[in-house]
């Protein structure tokens, strides 16, 4: 995948920001409805937007998406900004666990990935929210924060600056 700058289409930006990206942010409703969130390394990413994050079956987290699937995943990368809603449910799907595993998992896991405490959090993004890196960088950036400072105004933003991507099928 290339990167953001590569192109104009807002699928293949967000792409572009989720393939960059190895930690994001999952955002989930914890006690109280109290927006908790926590790091987690992403394991994949396909094509048709699935989102796969390895847990341990007994977390809080997991106890929070049985309750309430509705997630947020926030993503910021070198290629940009990302908020993605979704809905998440709970897998502990065998063939799934043996493709993403990883040996780095063996601190969590030690018994390997037949370790019946792996869970993966499967979150199915419904629209995302990016914000082009290009808005912080540049020439493009360097002139309308000039011009900003020197007529007083907000700086200018471009429209591919930001853009809302439904991903839903």
């Amino acid at each position: 995948m290339g990167t953001v700058k590569e192109t104009n289409d807002p699928q293949k930006k967000l792409h572009a920001i989720i393939d960059a990206a190895r930690t994001v942010l999952l955002l989930s409703h914890g006690e109280g409805g109290k927006i908790v969130g926590r790091p987690m390394a992403l394991q994949k990413s396909k094509r048709d937007s699935m989102m796969y994050l390895a847990s341990s079956l007994d977390s809080k987290k997991v106890l929070e998406v049985q309750e309430n699937p509705r997630v947020s995943i926030a993503i910021q990368d070198r290629e940009g900004t990302a908020m993605i809603a979704g809905t998440c449910h709970v897998s502990q799907d065998r063939q799934l666990i043996d493709e993403l595993w990883q040996d780095d998992w063996k601190v969590w896991w030690p018994k390997g990935k037949t370790d019946p405490e792996i869970a993966i959090l499967v979150v199915e993004p419904e629209e995302a929210t990016y914000w082009d890196q290009d808005v912080g960088h540049g020439l493009s950036y360097l002139y309308r924060y000039v011009k900003a400072r020197v007529t007083g105004e907000h700086i200018e933003m471009k429209p591919s600056d930001q853009q809302k991507v439904d991903l839903r099928r």
